[in-house]
């Protein structure tokens, strides 16, 4: 039960997988941001094969760290080990495979240029770089197997603790209708899986320590990994000795986009400490975004 305001609210369950499946379709930039393209297999992936199994649907999410998941909508009601591990898992076994990898990138980089909102979009995101290059790129990487269900059970922890796969997200998408009322008005609670561009500052200051000078890196200071794209992704410092080309490194067996993984900035820097030979312990650096995610300003400040 769930009360707003003095009223009640039901727990809803889906007739059907089809059900639940639109539902969650109508959501899918509330759950992954509005930096997101949702592909729905049954609509706009038909031709795609090669795959011993299709999963429901595929996202790909923009920004500075570029990631995909291929999306499994269930029910609790349903045999969840039997189908996950038997459908999913062919999937995740055969996705490294790049002539499947080539098929799937084929097949969305198809319906994003029949569809002109998805096509400008995904412009306005990436530009310059190309659509095409940009979806290799992507789905080069290790995807995100992300199960939406209505309610999470023991049943599928027991079945995704069957896959030796890290990058494993569940989403319990709990509905809610109006006493008497029903599915007309209704309730949605769930964790989505993207954080507000609010929760990113500015500007950033760094304090200089011995080891930053010693090794020639910066330490991202606690609480501010998200100001910075993802793990290994590059991006450029613009200084007064000119435009380094760096990425957030120092996480071992990390994959490479991951938001939360990395201490340290350390690439290429070690040139622009030598030629800044006045700068000492207790000095801050300040970086002030130029382009989130993809460009910065470097500049010492004095103490």
């Amino acid at each position: 039960m769930l009360i707003i305001d003095s009223v009640k609210y039901e727990a809803w369950t889906p007739k059907s997988e089809e059900e639940f499946e639109q539902v969650v379709k109508e959501h899918t930039q509330d759950i992954f941001g509005e930096q997101s393209i949702y592909l729905d297999r049954k609509q706009k992936l038909k031709s795609l094969s090669g795959i011993g199994s299709i999963p429901d649907g595929y996202v790909i999410v923009l920004g500075g760290s570029p990631q995909w998941h291929i999306v499994e909508v269930e029910l609790s009601s349903h045999p969840l080990h039997d189908h996950i591990v038997s459908q999913v898992g062919r999937f995740i076994s055969g996705i490294s495979n790049q002539n499947i990898q080539r098929g799937i990138v084929n097949a969305i980089d198809e319906e994003i240029r029949r569809d002109d909102f998805l096509k400008l979009k995904l412009r306005k995101a990436i530009e310059p770089t190309e659509i095409y290059r940009f979806l290799t790129d992507v789905i080069s990487r290790q995807p995100i197997l992300t199960i939406i269900i209505e309610k999470a059970t023991e049943e599928l922890r027991e079945a995704l603790n069957t896959f030796r796969y890290s990058q494993i997200k569940v989403i319990e998408f709990q509905t809610f209708t109006r006493e008497g009322v029903g599915l007309p008005v209704h309730a949605h609670l769930f964790e989505p899986l993207y954080k507000t561009p609010l929760q990113t500052p500015s500007e950033l200051e760094i304090d200089i320590r011995s080891s930053n000078i010693k090794y020639g890196h910066l330490r991202i200071p606690k609480g501010s990994r998200h100001f910075f794209p993802g793990y290994k992704t590059p991006f450029d410092l613009e200084t007064d000795t000119g435009v380094i080309k760096t990425w957030v490194s120092y996480a071992r067996g990390a994959q490479v986009g991951d938001p939360n993984k990395g201490r340290l900035i350390r690439a290429n820097l070690a040139k622009w400490y030598r030629k800044h030979p006045a700068i000492k312990v207790g000095d801050k650096v300040r970086l002030t975004v130029i382009e989130s995610m993809k460009k910065y300003n470097l500049e010492v400040v004095k103490q």
